[in-house]
């Protein structure tokens, strides 16, 4: 008897999950950014936010609950019930980099979450100041060399993307510079035009504006090919320098949500990021839509949490 009644609960449990995920969503979905509104993660994700509300006919909101480097937010998600109304925004910083560099995190980024699907992919580009007389990569490596520990580089704040891939490009080419963290993008690369740091890898999309009036030299871009928004500026790679940095924005739910609602999620994302209007928007915010599986998204997850972790060890950047 004892068997029988526990036969019928898991089967009365899967067919709950299944009505759940036919009627999924019968209310506001909620996607929370862990940063600041305004940001390159607030910008695209309302974007993408408001076509999945579109597919499936429902409002989808965006929540910002910013601080300690995207961990509040994504600690929210975390424990958040995990029925699809709750959602989140993974970054490296918040699934790669806080795991290496802070000793006590208030979640894991690989058990405590399910990914939906990739929203986006983006580059990065090397940018130095403009009286700064290397015009390249290779004739920046050597001047950073004659003087090593006496350049700086900027970044948008402790534990950032912009820190641990100047760090990456440090190891590859064996310079030493010195960092100085600022409050965000904005600060980081003016203190580059003003000539209070010498370097700086920026947002694509910050920096192209910035070299069109020459407030900056744009020497390199850190993806595997180089970007139609920047056709002139050579790859890392091409320079001699095979370095690879590409920010991505993967939407997560807390773990243990139904597959039926990841699916269904993943088929409104995709959905959103295959129409014109919203790869427009999502153009002009300087990243790149994707399409993916749960599992390819999973994939980037995975990968940036060993890859980022071992460069932060190897650059001595050790968890607080």
């Amino acid at each position: 008897m004892q068997a029988k009644a526990l036969i019928a609960s898991a089967l009365l449990a899967g067919a709950s999950l299944c009505i759940h995920a036919q009627g999924f969503p019968n209310k506001p979905v909620k996607i929370v950014v862990p940063f600041a509104p305004g940001g390159n993660v607030d910008i695209v994700n309302r974007i993408v936010a408001q076509a999945m509300g579109d597919e499936l006919k429902q409002t989808f909101i965006v929540e910002n609950r910013a601080g300690a480097n995207g961990a509040i937010g994504t600690e929210f998600v975390a424990r958040a019930a995990p029925d699809g109304y709750t959602l989140g925004v993974a970054v490296a910083e918040t699934h790669a980099l806080n795991p290496a560099l802070r000793k006590v995190l208030p979640y894991h980024p690989i058990k405590d979450f399910t990914s939906i699907g990739i929203v986006d992919t983006f580059a990065f580009a090397l940018v130095l100041g403009p009286k700064l007389p290397p015009s390249d990569v290779k004739s920046f490596v050597a001047y950073a060399k004659q003087q090593p520990g006496k350049l700086n580089f900027s970044s948008w704040g402790v534990g950032s993307l912009s820190q641990i891939a100047f760090e990456q490009l440090k190891q590859a080419t064996g310079i030493e510079l010195t960092h100085v963290p600022f409050n965000g993008a904005a600060p980081a690369i003016t203190a580059v035009t003003a000539g209070n740091v010498e370097a700086f890898v920026a947002p694509l999309s910050l920096a192209v504006p910035y070299a069109a009036d020459g407030r900056v030299k744009l020497v390199a871009v850190t993806s595997t090919t180089r970007q139609s928004v920047a056709p002139n500026a050579p790859t890392l790679a091409e320079q001699g320098y095979p370095v690879d940095i590409t920010g991505w924005h993967v939407l997560v739910a807390p773990a243990g949500t139904p597959p039926e609602v990841i699916a269904a999620l993943n088929r409104a994302l995709n959905a959103a990021t295959r129409r014109q209007d919203v790869r427009d928007k999502l153009a002009t915010a300087g990243v790149q839509p994707a399409t993916s599986t749960p599992q390819d998204a999973q994939r980037v997850v995975d990968t940036a949490y060993k890859q980022w972790g071992e460069v932060a060890a190897k650059a001595g950047m050790k968890p607080e």
